[in-house]
């Protein structure tokens, strides 16, 4: 009785793996969604791998992932690589073709719980108030994922997730939100650039919009540590200081900084915007980052603010950015 078991269990094995043989050899998984948001805005949450935490519908499944970030900042050449439970498993992501605001090609590797590798596209079209968003993965379809396809459908497995993630860039997109990102190349060389960032003195060089000096500048350069930035306003608004203060959250030396900034007394203290006259959608806590890249000998710097609410406020502030970053290749001629 036994051994008929088995073999009746081996002629089912081989029935299945037969009938997974015939399975397609490539797979394409597809879902749209009309977004009430300019195409920039939408581009700007795909572009940056550190803004999928806000839509993405894999990032919940493990709190604890470990994330890493390498390569480009933003764009073309950004890397996220990924390790967590059973539900997310362990991969790698690269930007290969970043067009602004229409489309975005990235190639997908992923080594758990199997190896397999594909490829994922966003693509952007304008349609009147809105933008139509698709979302296309597709890929060679390995034998280990015939055989899963006759117990489960990729394109509703996957298809699900798709419309999950759509959705919650629907909501983020719509909200208003954008990152002010600033791309400049510095004729000086990178350890120039760098200690212009993290060397009081140097700071003190160019902090703070056309018009405005900086009298004084606080660093303790460490993960951990803190800065407080210090501008005076010209005299014909009062000569008003403004204090930025902020912690540093990661640093890569010649590479990364990441940190949080906000508006503060001059002692550090978080100063609530409102009481400055700020709107109240001025954000108390900005996570930033500041991304370093030799280029034939001179400085590639990509500035980025996450977080900012679409609006007079974020032009402002971005234009206040362009100014400092003005003075900044001013400063190191």
């Amino acid at each position: 009785m036994f051994k008929k078991i088995l073999i009746g269990l081996a002629v089912i094995i081989v029935a299945l793996l037969g009938y997974a043989a015939t399975k397609p050899d490539t797979f394409r998984v597809e879902r749209s969604a009309s977004i009430k948001a300019a195409p920039e805005t939408i581009f700007a949450h795909l572009n940056d791998f550190r803004s999928w935490g806000n839509w993405s519908p894999w990032e919940k499944l493990d709190p604890a992932m470990q994330r890493t970030f390498s390569g480009a900042a933003v764009g073309t050449g950004a890397v996220y690589e990924w390790k967590g439970n059973s539900e997310v498993g362990a991969g790698r992501m690269e930007i290969l073709e970043s067009s602004p605001s229409s489309k975005l090609n990235i190639k997908l590797n992923f080594t758990e719980p199997f190896e397999a590798q594909s490829t994922s596209e966003f693509s952007l079209t304008p349609e009147g108030d809105a933008t139509k968003i698709t979302w296309v993965m597709q890929g060679p379809n390995q034998f280990i994922g015939k055989v899963m396809s006759i117990f489960v459908n990729m394109d509703t497995h996957v298809g699900k997730d798709f419309e999950t993630g759509l959705a919650n860039l629907k909501t983020l997109a719509e909200a208003g939100k954008q990152d002010i990102v600033l791309t400049r190349i510095f004729d000086a060389p990178l350890e120039a650039v760098w200690k212009a960032w993290t060397e009081p003195e140097q700071v003190m060089k160019w902090w703070g919009p056309t018009g405005f000096t900086s009298p004084s500048c606080k660093i303790d350069f460490r993960e951990g540590g803190k800065f407080i930035f210090h501008m005076r306003a010209p005299q014909e608004m009062n000569n008003a200081d403004f204090y930025t203060a902020g912690v540093y959250k990661k640093i890569v030396p010649a590479e990364l900084i990441e940190f949080t900034q906000g508006l503060s007394d001059k002692d550090g203290n978080k100063i609530n915007p409102t009481t400055l006259g700020m709107p109240a959608d001025f954000p108390e806590e900005i996570p930033s980052l500041l991304a370093f890249k030799n280029v034939d000998g001179k400085t590639e710097l990509t500035a980025i603010e996450y977080g900012w609410t679409l609006g007079e406020m974020r032009e402002m502030s971005k234009l206040g950015l362009e100014q400092c970053l003005d003075k900044l290749a001013e400063s190191l001629k």
